[in-house]
């Protein structure tokens, strides 16, 4: 549902947890998420710790939905590129990967905050968030799948297996991020990257003419 599909009330209750949840993204980027605490939270946001409580449970929850909320919007916007049927799969394959780029480079700071928890996820939060984590990434992985199984029925990669082609695809992405953690590169363009990678991953295993 959309904005215009809400009422008055849901659109400001909207509103308000977006905001709590920008504020919270921007502690736990500057503090840690050990480091952070509901007060500073409150404090950023500008609204009442009472009132943070109305929205969330505590951190762990602040921090299970921030993922949540990134990760439903990144999938979305998969699904509608993989959907793009006016596509050959090489070309939705793409279309998908650019999506992967536009949204990691227009969520640095959430990409940053998330990656350096990742690992750990299991030892700072409930095992539920992990287990969101690992459905949202299988259901990215499955619809790879399908956009490689129908070009290889179609010819137009060579007939490895589908999910094998598709996990390497979604390593390839998820190896784009590590320079923005582990060196710091503020001028790191991940399109140009992913650009490259693509081209030498479809030299691989695209059928030549």
């Amino acid at each position: 549902m959309t904005d215009s599909g809400l009422s008055r009330k849901e659109r400001e209750y909207k509103r308000r947890r977006e905001e709590i949840l920008a504020a919270a993204l921007s502690v736990f980027a500057e503090r840690g998420y050990y480091g952070t605490t509901m007060a500073q939270i409150s404090q950023k946001s500008e609204y009442p710790l009472g009132t943070i409580y109305k929205f969330f449970s505590g951190k762990e929850q602040v921090f299970h939905d921030m993922v949540m909320d990134r990760g439903i919007r990144l999938g979305r916007l998969i699904a509608e590129a993989a959907a793009r049927k006016d596509l050959a799969p090489k070309e939705r394959a793409y279309a998908c990967l650019m999506v992967n780029a536009r949204f990691l480079r227009d969520n640095k700071e959430f990409v940053r905050v998330y990656i350096s928890l990742r690992s750990s996820i299991d030892m700072i939060l409930s095992p539920a968030l992990s287990a969101d984590i690992n459905l949202m990434h299988e259901r990215m992985v499955d619809t790879y799948t399908e956009i490689f199984k129908e070009g290889v029925d179609k010819g137009e990669f060579r007939p490895y297996p589908a999910d094998d082609l598709a996990s390497l695809f979604y390593g390839v992405i998820f190896s784009s991020i590590w320079p923005w953690v582990s060196e710091n590169r503020e001028t790191y363009d991940i399109e140009a990257w992913l650009n490259r990678a693509f081209e030498l991953l479809t030299n691989g295993f695209c059928v030549s003419e």
